[in-house]
């Protein structure tokens, strides 16, 4: 069971049994990653990885725009391909608490 962000790192550390190698040091660096969270969408219970990253905005203008990608996690610790991305944090928790009025 998947708790804290330290329980998904260690499942996806990209180790010899780690399910993938989500967490490793050329992915934090070749991504632009700044740092994770952990949350559970509020109705649905679903914990999703919260990745504050800059996404490759600084590749084209040389100017860093943060972003907060959102990807689903398994219950076995599984980080889906499956995104959204918000500019904010407020914007990611509002709509893990289900205030998004799509």
């Amino acid at each position: 069971m998947i708790n804290t962000i330290q329980d998904l790192k260690r499942i996806n550390n990209g180790s010899t049994n780690a399910i993938s190698s989500y967490f490793t040091k050329e992915n934090k660096r070749f991504f632009n990653d700044i740092s994770y969270k952990l949350l559970t969408h509020k109705i649905t219970k679903v914990k999703y990885l919260v990745t504050h990253t800059y996404k490759f905005s600084d590749w084209f203008d040389g100017i860093r725009k943060d972003s907060y990608v959102i990807k689903p996690i398994k219950q076995n610790g599984f980080i889906t391909s499956d995104s959204l991305n918000f500019d904010t944090l407020e914007d990611v928790k509002n709509y893990l608490k289900g205030d998004n009025h799509e």
